[in-house]
């Protein structure tokens, strides 16, 4: 007999909307709005939200249950078995375009393949598959990727005075215009300026393209035409597409993920090692003396690599995960729920779940490194399953050569910011805004 799924009560749904809907489409779904940023970092929004959700899971789980987002009765997954059934039976039948996704990155993807179906979906992910070679140990071009990751590294460094996020952001933001389109647009900053308005746009939710989208299509598709054997772009002619693939289209999520989301997440693992000295001392004993401009020195520094996958664990920059039945589906205890129902993950409750995970407030990049942290489906931030990021290994591995290069050659110190301490639990929100971050040359 179908058992239906347990209901949050009218009060808790309220409480719901306000402590976690509300805050995450305050700060901006796409484009952070730095100013409220700071707003709910002070409350501390992040905080109240997990308490809730802990409540909330520990009352109605470990099934996923009904809660009220805003008017619509949504179905929370806490558990990491409901999380792979979605996520593994993603794009069908749960799907990756709720309303609120899809119409807030038409703005300025409406063609990405994060909000596609059917044959559609599996036309983008072939193309954006053999360009980002998410299979392979290393890029094709890793060698001169890893080169232009420590050339970026060490410009930062030679300003010689302490990082904000800002010139963090602004230094990989060109990093990816090389990585992506070649050196002809490492100066192109109105690119990525275009891109920005673009999503401060989608942060409205539209549902239709933004003004201004058209001619940022055509400054891609002019790269596109004109491919950098030494770039991204020099891989797409010989990738799979067809007529609906619309391969200037399928580049702006590489842009935003790589020039945006991956900064974000780095200036975070530096602070944690600023104030984590035995993780320091750790990555600079993996690297040793050797060169981060070697493509096998960057794959086999694991640690490091687990240093950043800790940070986006412990501070997840997209909080919730939005999915859509296309069919009735029936779960595991019987219970059928229809297609249209709308599914949600909290990405801070699951990746910080005390019940669950020994290490849940605490930097530990060794368990990416040596643990299972890889396998565990609590653990959302590139996703999972057949959607799971195709840029994420690239994005990584970047990651790794700008990372590395900077905390080999300075000491990183966290001047202003979040309390972080390898000694007390680490708090749910770094606001990369309020930080600076000082290197002090070796």
């Amino acid at each position: 007999m179908a058992q239906d799924f347990k209901h949050a009560s009218i009060i808790e749904g309220v409480r719901f909307t306000a402590q976690v809907g509300i805050p995450n489409v305050a700060q901006g779904l796409f484009k952070k709005r730095e100013a409220v940023v700071g707003a709910v970092a002070k409350v501390p929004a992040e905080k109240l939200a997990y308490d809730l959700v802990a409540k909330l899971a520990a009352k109605y789980g470990p099934n996923p249950f009904w809660v009220r987002v805003g008017a619509e009765e949504t179905l929370l997954l806490t558990h990491p078995e409901d999380i792979e059934t979605v996520l593994g039976g993603s794009p069908s039948p749960f799907a990756p375009d709720p309303d609120a996704k899809k119409k807030g990155m038409t703005a300025f993807q409406p063609n990405a393949l994060s909000i596609s179906r059917g044959d559609l979906w599996a036309n983008r992910r072939a193309f954006a598959d053999a360009v980002l070679q998410p299979g392979a140990p290393t890029h094709a071009l890793a060698k001169r990727f890893a080169a232009l990751a420590v050339e970026a590294a060490d410009q930062l460094v030679a300003a010689g005075e302490p990082v904000t996020f800002d010139a963090v952001n602004e230094s990989f933001q060109r990093l990816t215009r090389r990585v992506v389109f070649g050196d002809a647009a490492a100066d192109d900053t109105a690119l990525t300026e275009q891109l920005g308005e673009l999503m401060a746009a989608g942060n409205k939710m539209p549902g239709a393209p933004a003004a201004g989208y058209d001619d940022f299509h055509a400054r891609i598709a002019a790269y596109v035409a004109s491919p950098d054997p030494d770039a991204l772009t020099g891989m797409i002619p010989s990738a799979p597409s067809d007529g609906q693939t619309d391969v200037p289209g399928q580049l702006i999520h590489w842009m935003f993920a790589m020039g945006d989301t991956l900064p974000a997440n780095l200036y975070r693992a530096l602070g944690a090692l600023a104030t984590h000295p035995t993780a320091l001392e750790r990555v600079r004993a993996e690297i040793g003396t050797k060169k981060l401009t070697t493509v096998s020195t960057v794959a086999d520094s694991t640690y490091l690599a687990g240093c950043i996958l800790e940070a986006m664990r412990l501070w997840p920059t997209t909080g919730l995960f939005g999915r859509v039945q296309e069919t009735e589906v029936r779960w595991k205890n019987g219970e059928k729920t229809p297609a249209g129902t709308p599914l949600l993950i909290h990405n801070l409750f699951n990746h910080r779940n005390r019940d669950r995970i020994p290490f849940a407030d605490r930097y530990a990049p060794e368990e990416w490194s040596e643990g299972t942290a890889g396998q565990d489906w609590s653990f959302n931030f590139f996703s999972h399953g057949p959607q799971g990021c195709p840029g994420a290994g690239l994005s990584i591995f970047l990651g790794q050569a700008f990372l590395g290069q900077l905390v080999i050659t300075t000491t990183p110190t966290l001047q202003s910011g979040p309390k972080l301490s390898w000694a007390t639990p680490l708090p749910y929100t770094f606001d990369i805004y309020a930080t600076t971050i000082g290197l002090a040359s070796l």
